[in-house]
């Protein structure tokens, strides 16, 4: 039924006139839905053409009812159809109906912001002041409200504070109070959602000045305006100054104050303003209960949030989109994905529309899950659906495959989003820089970077960590590390990721004491280090031969409970190794598991290689079978240090069925495999094995230099071949293939 409608002079006229039967139908047709805009207009034509003049009561009425209609079917947007049949209506000219008047044009105006034309509304209240109607304060709140719509604050403003006459009728109560507390709630609220906040405020202050009393939607836009920048001080300060005028807080105002807390991270703000709404009687609404459930969400307690999502309709409350949303990425935060799924699946049943929030969601989940088939799928569904994927969506998907190495799919999305005229964000250019510093395209890198701040998208942490880690990657360390004074210039705070990638890169270049320079500024900042942060120092301090800060590190780690990973132990395992401490390293390795790090390939690397030095070969065995027990793919190091230790001790056919066992597994042998095996034959006098593997490394196309040559001419002079010695020296010449000078000698010799 339609919510307004107009007097029937039936009650009045013993016989209805035509123009008063039109109306009746027009209200009829309104009130059964059925009044289509065709149909609309076909009446209205009929209208204006009968004798009888329709008074303005009646008109005015008709267009009321069409501007407070609810969309239907057969009529979606009834003040565009209101706006439509005035505009047919004037370009009748001269018309059986009353002229418009002050009330008709309020109307038009005011459906010229419903229906989302409020360019529409000055154009109006300029055909108003031709026809010498005298303004009054709701047809200039109805304009203010059009200019703020249409982004013209500043221009509301100035109809407000100086073309707004002071003693203006209110058409209702036709006494000159004008401009009123509307007017200026009109203007505060345009200014807020500009992101004016300090006009907003020299507006309300200004506002108490003329003496026109705030209320309770002043109050709540001027907190809703400090919420939204962050300023949670100044907003509590506005509801006390609001409660001390003795205007009392709504849905809205607490509403407003919990999102703020929310979204700033203050959980147990949100908690006191919950309970402080139960303790004065404030109902909660919709978007109440979708700030708590997100509060528990945040908390960790999605239980609670879905026993109250699910008593919601309970309550009177029907969950909308956002209730959904609120509730399937807090489902999807603690990997409970079926669930997610599940309540996505109910939301459609229930005919609640996913948004492009909601489908963002489900992706993230399932690229976070690295199952980027199905979040490809539910793209597909979205975009099938009618809802357009946003940067959030695409940055999900971009992530997806980064971290999934999928790198051809990160420039596949990132041109997507181009032709798609989807805009790119801050993270959407550092994915794209870290795709190109992935791809080594580093220079390509760097201009998009210095392009960032030009397009409007200041770079932050993770766009400088992005590059700097890409320089460290190229081994161009000085362009690291004058983007991190350039960061710190900026303003750009490091954290912990762009400190750790600067001591790593200090650390590969063995520069031990800068990176310890780095790490004593990373504490003086304020900047805890982490795992990563250390495990990069002990590598560095293990490289270098200096086993004594290994071990100050490990300890310093465990004072500072930092906590230890795979990395971490494989190091303590090294070190122990490299001290002679086997039997430490194999009980640290067992108890790697029961800690929740279960040993990689380098754990086995290390210990195998332990056991290989102290020529335990039965304990290197037990290891090795264990490895292959475990699932654990040997690496080709591995497999060289296996074929190193039996080498050594002259077991040539047990190094050689893992030499055919690493061929099987797809693993090619390199330079050092060849030269251990070549070595070892060489030793044994074995001259003839020698040469077949020096051959096969060359058919093979392993590179090899004065190492392999030096090695078999030594051997074929031990066995006195000085032939074949000269061949192979001719040949190695002959290839400019140069001999390596002794270390502390001038002179060249052969090893």
């Amino acid at each position: 039924m339609p919510r307004f409608r107009p007097r029937s002079p039936s009650l009045y006229d013993p016989v209805p006139s035509p123009g008063y039967q039109l109306l009746d139908e027009f209200k009829d047709r309104l009130g059964s839905e059925t009044l289509s805009p065709e149909l609309a207009h076909q009446l209205f034509g009929k209208l204006l053409r009968q004798p009888v003049k329709v008074p303005e009561r009646a008109l005015n009425g008709f267009f009321a009812a069409l501007a407070r209609a609810p969309p239907s079917i057969a009529c979606p947007d009834g003040p565009a159809l209101a706006i439509a049949l005035f505009q047919q209506m004037a370009r009748a000219g001269p018309r059986p109906v009353a002229a418009p008047t002050i009330y008709t044009y309020s109307i038009l105006i005011d459906c010229c912001c419903h229906t989302h034309r409020p360019d529409l509304g000055p154009a109006f209240f300029g055909h108003l002041l031709k026809t010498g109607i005298r303004e009054d304060v709701v047809i200039f709140n109805n304009l203010l409200k059009c200019l703020c719509d249409m982004k013209r604050t500043e221009e509301a403003l100035d109809v407000l504070l100086h073309r707004m006459p002071g003693d203006l009728p209110n058409v209702i109560t036709r006494r000159g109070h004008s401009p009123n507390v509307v007017s200026y709630n009109t203007v505060i609220d345009g200014f807020l959602k500009e992101g004016e906040i300090s006009k907003a405020l020299d507006l309300f202050h200004e506002m108490k000045q003329q003496g026109v009393v705030p209320n309770v939607v002043t109050y709540s836009s001027i907190i809703d305006g400090q919420c939204k920048a962050t300023a949670m001080d100044k907003a509590e300060g506005v509801l006390r100054q609001m409660v001390d005028n003795g205007v009392q807080p709504n849905t809205v105002t607490y509403t407003s104050l919990i999102h703020g807390y929310s979204t700033s991270g203050q959980l147990e703000e949100v908690a006191r303003l919950l309970e402080e709404m139960k303790t004065q009687g404030i109902m909660w609404d919709v978007v109440t209960c979708s700030s708590f459930m997100d509060y528990l969400c945040k908390t960790g307690r999605i239980k609670e949030a879905a026993e109250l999502f699910y008593s919601m309709a309970e309550n009177g409350h029907k969950p909308d989109a956002v209730s959904y949303s609120t509730v399937i990425d807090g489902f999807l935060k603690e990997g409970e994905i079926s669930k997610a799924l599940d309540l996505f699946h109910e939301m459609k049943q229930q005919g609640v529309v996913p948004d492009v929030v909601t489908y963002s969601s489900i992706i993230d989940g399932q690229c976070k899950a690295r199952a980027m088939d199905k979040a490809e799928g539910f793209l597909r569904q979205m975009v099938d659906n009618g809802v357009r994927p946003n940067t959030v969506t695409y940055n999900s998907l971009i992530h997806g495959y980064s971290t999934s190495g999928q790198l051809e799919e990160v420039a596949r999305l990132l041109e997507e989003m181009k032709t798609q005229g989807i805009m790119w964000d801050v993270f959407t250019c550092s994915s794209f820089m870290d795709y190109l510093c992935k791809t080594g395209r580093i220079k390509e890198a760097a201009e998009l970077f210095y392009s960032m701040a030009e397009n409007g998208h200041k770079p932050n942490a993770v766009s400088y960590n992005t590059l700097i880690d890409g320089f460290l990657k190229e081994g161009e360390i000085s362009k690291a590390l004058d983007l991190f004074h350039e960061m710190k210039q900026q303003g750009v705070v490091p954290d912990v990721v762009t400190y750790s990638s600067i001591i790593d890169g200090q650390c590969k270049a063995t520069a031990m004491d800068k990176a310890e320079g780095v790490l004593r500024q990373m504490v003086d900042n304020g900047v805890q280090p982490n795992t990563v942060t250390y495990n990069s120092l002990i590598h560095g301090y293990s490289t270098s031969g200096q086993l004594e800060e290994v071990a100050r590190l490990l300890e310093e780690m465990k004072t500072q409970g930092i906590m230890w990973d795979v990395v971490t132990c494989n190091s303590f395992m090294d070190y122990l190794c490299k001290t002679g401490r086997i039997k430490e390293a194999a009980e640290l390795f067992y108890s790697m598991a029961e800690k929740g790090h279960k040993p990689d390939a380098v754990s086995y690397g290390i210990m195998l290689h332990g056991y290989a030095t102290e020529r335990s070969l039965a304990d290197m065995n037990e290891f090795h079978e264990q490895m292959v027990r475990d699932g654990v793919v040997p690496s080709l190091s591995v497999y060289n240090i296996l074929i190193g230790a039996y080498a050594k001790c002259g077991k040539m056919d047990a190094a050689m069925l893992v030499f055919e066992d690493m061929l099987k597994h797809g693993v090619n042998p390199d330079q050092v495999t060849y030269l251990i095996v070549i070595a070892a034959f060489c030793r044994m006098g074995r001259m003839d094995d020698a040469m077949d593997k020096f051959s096969e490394m060359i058919d093979m196309g392993v590179p090899h230099d004065t190492h392999v040559y030096e090695c078999m001419i030594k051997g074929y002079f031990r066995q006195g071949d000085l032939v074949k010695a000269n061949e192979l020296f001719t040949e190695m010449k002959n290839k400019g293939i140069r001999r390596r000078p002794q270390k502390g000698s001038g002179r060249t010799h052969y090893v």
